[in-house]
C-alpha cells in the first residue's frame, strides 16, 4: 500500500464506494493526502500543546471542547452554508459550492467529492476553534482545540464515507446512522444534519428517524438548484456541462 500520495494520484484510482469493500475504504482513507495533513497537524499540534501547558486540566478541557465544537460546527455549517442556495447565487461562489456539497449529493458514490478539501476545512478549524482553546487554556488551549477538532474530522469523514459504502455495518450504532444519512441524501435533505451524531437535529428539531415521518423531498438530489434556477444562476451548470464533456472525451480517448 503506498500511503503518502499526491491527490490527482489519489483521484486517479476513481474509488467509488458502492464498488468498494472495507478494506477498499480504509486504503483510500488513510491515503487521502488531506487526511494525512490532518493527522500530521494533530500530532504537532499534540506535541506543542503538551509543552506549552500550564495545567493538565486546562489541556484536557481545550481538547475536549475543540472535539465537542465539531458537530455544532458542523450543524450550522451543513444546514445553513451547504443547503443554502445563496452561494450558487453568486459568480464567486458558485464553484466551491459545487465541489463542497452540490457533488456530493449529486454523486453520492463518489469518494473524490465527499471528503472535504484542506482550502476549506483547514482555515474554518483555525478561525472556530483555535480562539475557544485561546480562552481556556491560551497558546497551548489553542493548539489543544484544534487538535480536538481536527481529531473529530477524522473521525467523522470516515465515518461518513462508511455510511456511503456499500456493505451492513454491524455496530448498531454505526447502522443507525448510516440509516438517518441515507435518508438526508435520498428522502428528505432538509433534515438529519449529522453524520456520527445527531443531538443538534433533535435539539433544532431537524432530526427524523424514519423515512415514513416524512415526505420524500424532490430536491435531494439537486439542492433546489433546478432547471429553472440554472437559467437564473447558470454558473454551476456551466462547471457541470464542461465537466460532463471532459469525460465523455476521456472515455472515447479510452475506447
Amino acid at each position: 500500500m503506498r500511503l503518502f500520495v499526491g491527490y490527482k494520484a489519489w483521484k486517479a484510482e476513481e474509488y467509488l464506494l458502492n464498488r468498494m469493500d472495507f478494506k477498499d475504504l480504509v486504503r483510500a482513507y488513510v491515503t487521502y493526502p488531506a487526511i494525512q495533513v490532518y493527522a500530521a497537524l494533530i500530532v504537532v499540534c499534540l506535541a506543542a500543546g503538551v509543552a506549552t501547558a500550564t495545567s493538565v486540566w486546562l489541556f484536557l478541557a481545550a481538547l475536549t471542547a475543540g472535539a465537542l465544537l465539531f458537530p455544532f460546527a458542523w450543524y450550522l455549517i451543513h444546514r445553513f452554508v451547504l443547503h443554502g442556495s445563496w452561494m450558487y447565487k453568486s459568480p464567486h461562489l458558485a464553484s466551491l459550492w459545487k465541489r463542497v456539497h452540490y457533488d456530493h449529493h449529486r454523486y453520492p458514490n463518489d469518494l473524490s467529492v465527499l471528503f472535504g478539501g484542506l482550502h476549506t476545512t483547514l482555515p474554518t478549524i483555525l478561525v472556530v476553534s483555535g480562539p475557544l482553546g485561546w480562552l481556556i487554556g491560551g497558546f497551548s488551549g489553542a493548539l489543544c482545540a484544534i487538535a480536538g477538532t481536527l481529531i473529530m474530522t477524522c473521525f467523522t469523514e470516515f465515518m461518513h464515507a462508511g455510511e456511503h459504502l456499500a456493505f451492513e455495518p454491524k455496530s448498531k450504532f454505526w447502522k443507525d446512522m448510516k440509516q438517518r444519512h441515507l435518508a438526508h441524501h435520498f428522502h428528505d435533505e432538509t433534515g438529519n444534519f449529522g453524520i456520527a451524531e445527531f443531538f443538534w437535529d433533535r435539539l433544532f428539531g431537524t432530526f427524523y428517524k424514519e423515512t415514513e415521518e416524512r415526505p420524500r423531498s424532490a430536491t435531494a438530489r439537486n439542492l433546489g438548484y433546478t432547471d429553472e434556477m440554472a437559467v437564473r444562476y447558470p454558473w454551476v451548470k456551466a462547471l457541470t456541462d464542461a465537466e460532463s464533456a471532459e469525460r465523455q472525451a476521456t472515455r472515447a480517448r479510452a475506447a
